[in-house]
């Protein structure tokens, strides 16, 4: 009876030992944000990797923010770093640590996303691929081995994450195709940061933008997101004045919306369609007007094959007849649609605020550019151009 008595006393110490040391064992810290960035300098932007790992690292980090790098050089393979102030810490267990990796295959991104979103927790997190951007085409080029990223690739690389925010410290990504084959193809993403533009070689304000989800780690995706595109324009306001002026421009575009917009723009362009079978000289006049009110400032620098769809959209309202009421519904509906996708813009000041309103779309002025890109741009297989506007082209294009 006495050795029962003994066993169960000591039975009831390991229980409640055990209870205590449970109740107050301390969890694991979840942080308000990890800043996941995917930098693809394996290419002519080798030296501006470190000039941006300078910034991140210039900021105290606290508990709350993460930031954590999968970085492949020129000369170097690749390594996922954390950052901290001055410094970056090697990220121990990851499996492509060392390895000349191919940050063009979706199976390197979604190594990269799976071991982040596992090992850093957070309330929030955000994607920044970092490199050259290709509009439609895609990002992230990589030259050891030769390839990029597609945007089909992007998808497949978050499979079964739920980003916040999909930030591209890119070129020429905040197009109406792009944001549109991510909700098509089912990424679970909030929002989308990308610009109409150029991103210049100095890339993203990263020592503000980090300084200030420290400060205040508890703000929303979409608070966060604001900041970044008005940080980003702040950033580049100095150099808008000399050097005959750089055009920045970020937009934050709800990917939960553009669907919607899509939908408007398919009617509208199945009526403009039907138009230009009917009288094809005055409504091709008519759309060729809008179309170059869309021309952005940066055309001439080699991207004329894209224009500004809020400002194209705003542009027909002026240009079709009024006699046109059922047109001119569509294009009102579509102008809504956009105003709903493109929550925010941020330019700096000498820009034409109205010719980049956030949302670029792929509209040559004549078929040789679609001839002469046919296959390589890979337009016909995009989900956007089966909605429509294709068939819309063909029809501007006559053929």
């Amino acid at each position: 009876m006495r050795t029962k008595r003994i066993m169960c006393a000591l039975l009831l110490i390991v229980f409640v030992s055990a209870t205590m040391n449970t109740v107050g064992a301390a969890r694991p810290k979840i942080a308000g944000w990890t800043f996941m960035i995917y930098m693809v300098a394996d290419n002519n932007l080798d030296a501006w990797a470190y000039e941006n790992l300078d910034l991140m690292q210039s900021v105290q980090l606290t508990d709350d923010v993460n930031v954590v790098v999968l970085w492949d050089g020129y000369d170097i393979p690749a390594r996922m770093y954390k950052v901290v102030y001055e410094g970056r810490e090697l990220v121990e267990g990851f499996p492509l640590n060392g390895e000349e990796v191919n940050m063009g295959d979706s199976g390197t991104l979604k190594t990269f996303v799976d071991f982040v979103t596992r090992k850093f927790k957070a309330e929030h997190y955000l994607l920044d691929l970092w490199d050259h951007g290709n509009d439609f085409s895609g990002s992230c080029y990589d030259e050891h081995p030769v390839d990029h990223l597609t945007h089909d690739e992007v998808v497949a690389g978050l499979e079964r994450h739920h980003i916040d925010i999909v930030a591209y410290d890119a070129c020429l990504e905040a197009m109406i195709e792009v944001a549109y084959e991510y909700n098509a193809l089912g990424m679970e993403a909030d929002y989308l940061v990308a610009s109409e533009n150029y991103i210049a070689l100095y890339g993203y304000p990263y020592d503000v933008i980090l300084d200030s989800v420290t400060q205040n780690p508890d703000m929303s995706a979409l608070e966060f997101a604001v900041l970044i595109a008005d940080e980003f324009a702040r950033y580049y306001e100095p150099r808008a004045h000399f050097d005959g002026g750089v055009m920045a421009t970020l937009s934050v575009i709800d990917l939960s919306t553009v669907d919607e917009a899509v939908t408007e723009l398919s009617k509208l362009t199945e009526a403009l369609e039907a138009k230009l079978k009917e009288n094809y000289d005055d409504y091709h006049e008519f759309i060729s007007i809008a179309r170059g009110e869309g021309n952005l400032p940066w055309a001439e620098a080699g991207w004329e094959y894209y224009i500004d769809l809020p400002t194209f959209i705003a542009s027909l309202n002026e240009t079709l007849p009024e006699s046109d009421e059922a047109i001119l519904g569509y294009v009102s509906d579509v102008s809504y649609a956009l105003e709903e996708a493109v929550v925010h813009v941020a330019n700096t000041e000498p820009m034409d605020s109205a010719s980049a309103l956030g949302l670029g779309i792929w509209f040559p002025p004549s078929e040789k550019p679609y001839i002469a890109y046919r296959g390589l741009l890979r337009y016909e297989n995009l989900q956007f151009a089966s909605q429509g506007w294709l068939d819309f082209l063909y029809a501007y294009w006559n053929i």
